[in-house]
């Protein structure tokens, strides 16, 4: 999935973690096989090929995870969506060709966006896109569901305290050595010596969404891979959003989907929702948390 994926386990014996951690793996590059929209043999890349022209039968796992971002685009009144690529297409954050397109060429993609253009038969349980041009990527989703299923790997291995972190999507099981909390650090994009936040979590997932890391500037100006699925343009004013709550899928979407809607729009989403803990970094370094 183009990052880093770590697991630790303590508690078991050494042959029993190993053999666990290595199931956990397995699991998590299948579902990079399945999701990938890179890979042309994967599921989501035939979804993409056919279901713009007829329905595309597709497995339970791929149809529970559509449904489930079709949610996260529900509850944040689109500001999630993956059938954002287009956008990403024309930004250059794909193929890594940064440039800033025309408001006309932005407009014309538009049109191709939006989470309402899926249509999900559940009884056979197949896929079809309204609009020819639509496309999903999974990107902001998937990391956190790997997380999740390498989660309950380990727990099928008889592993009660691990920490799972596939780059930055991170699940606390249990206890960490010494019968304490996972301290976890969310470091300062701004300055890589200091941490924002120290938490310390049991049984509960963080991820951390930033413009820090896949951004280009152009004259002068940043423009963050995070991009506005409703206006079609880079977001702005917000460094960072981290997300804690009951399952890394949860956290990997809604970290994504707060970023979008902004401070003011997100901690009202936040609001909504049970269990969850939110910290907003703007471009001021001001910190926003809820609650």
């Amino acid at each position: 999935m183009d990052t880093v994926a770590e697991i630790s386990c303590w508690g078991s014996g050494r042959a029993e973690a190993v053999r666990a951690m290595d199931a956990a793996f397995k699991e998590m590059e299948r579902i990079e096989r399945v999701f990938s929209k890179f890979d042309k043999n994967s599921e989501v890349s035939r979804i993409n090929s056919h279901a713009g022209t007829e329905e595309a039968v597709v497995s339970p796992e791929v149809l529970r995870l559509i449904q489930d971002s079709i949610y996260y685009s529900k509850i944040s009144n689109g500001s999630f969506d993956i059938t954002v690529g287009p956008l990403m297409e024309i930004w250059g954050f794909v193929h890594k060709n940064h440039t800033v397109p025309s408001r006309e060429t932005i407009e014309n993609n538009l049109r191709h966006v939006g989470y309402r253009n899926i249509f999900i038969d559940i009884e056979r349980s197949s896929i079809r896109f309204l609009d020819k041009d639509t496309k999903i990527d999974l990107g902001a989703i998937a990391k956190g569901y790997a997380v999740d299923r390498a989660r309950q790997v380990l727990i099928s291995h008889g592993i009660k305290n691990s920490l799972i972190n596939l780059g930055g999507n991170i699940f606390a099981m249990g206890q960490a050595p010494g019968d304490k909390n996972w301290k976890i650090g969310v470091q300062d994009p701004r300055n890589k010596n200091r941490l924002l936040q120290k938490l310390e979590l049991k049984d509960k997932a963080v991820s951390t969404s930033g413009n820090y890391e896949r951004f280009f500037i152009l004259n002068g100006k940043r423009y963050s891979h995070i991009i506005n699925p409703v206006t079609g343009e880079p977001c702005q004013g917000i460094i960072s959003v981290t997300v804690v709550t009951d399952s890394a899928e949860a956290s990997d979407a809604l970290s994504t989907a707060i970023f979008v809607m902004g401070i003011e729009k997100g901690i009202e989403l936040a609001r909504s929702l049970k269990d969850i803990e939110v910290a907003i970094l703007d471009e001021y370094g001001k910190i926003t948390s809820y609650p």
